[in-house]
């Protein structure tokens, strides 16, 4: 590969950590605001290591980006905090919030899958086998954090028809 073409892949490889940067963070805010609508303590626990991980992929990802000589992307940080926030408002206004935060907190642990095998792939391309390398631990820890959210699929289900019956019986003794 000539060093034109090469330089191109590393540039878009640095994008990709800063993409990924960005996701993790949007993460980590959006279980942060999931784990307050969950009153049942083994599903908040699920939540709870789920965020704990995306906090480690965060600061491993700053340090890639220090390596790579990026900063923390700003612009991107600001996009993702703001998705956090209109997510988390729709989360306290919703009624049957436990069966969609477990939902959402297994597409967010999807997304992450699809984000690390792009990265692994092209950093793999581009040489950099310290991000490839990290971009397979990654990959690894939040199929496990999908695979233990889809464990608890009765648990959210549960939590939800109850909120359903509890708001039921509050309706019906209002109306009576």
């Amino acid at each position: 590969m000539d060093p034109t073409a090469q330089d191109k892949l590393r540039d878009k490889l640095a994008d990709y950590v800063e993409d990924a940067h960005a996701l993790e963070s949007s993460v980590v805010d959006n279980l942060d605001t999931m784990i307050g609508t969950i009153d049942d303590p083994k599903l908040k626990e699920v939540l709870q290591r789920n965020r704990q991980v995306s906090r480690q992929h965060v600061e491993r990802l700053k340090q890639r980006l220090e390596h790579l000589e990026r900063g923390t992307p700003v612009r991107k940080r600001i996009e993702g905090m703001a998705l956090s926030l209109m997510k988390g408002v729709s989360d306290v206004l919703r009624t049957d919030a436990s069966g969609k935060v477990g939902r959402d907190a297994y597409l967010l642990a999807h997304t992450q899958v699809a984000a690390y095998e792009l990265l692994g792939r092209l950093a793999e391309a581009a040489g950099d086998t310290q991000t490839a390398e990290l971009a397979r631990e990654h990959l690894a820890e939040d199929k496990s954090c999908a695979d233990e959210v889809a464990a608890q699929w009765d648990g959210f289900f549960e939590v939800t028809l109850a909120g359903w019956r509890d708001g039921a019986t509050e309706k019906t003794t209002a109306t009576v």
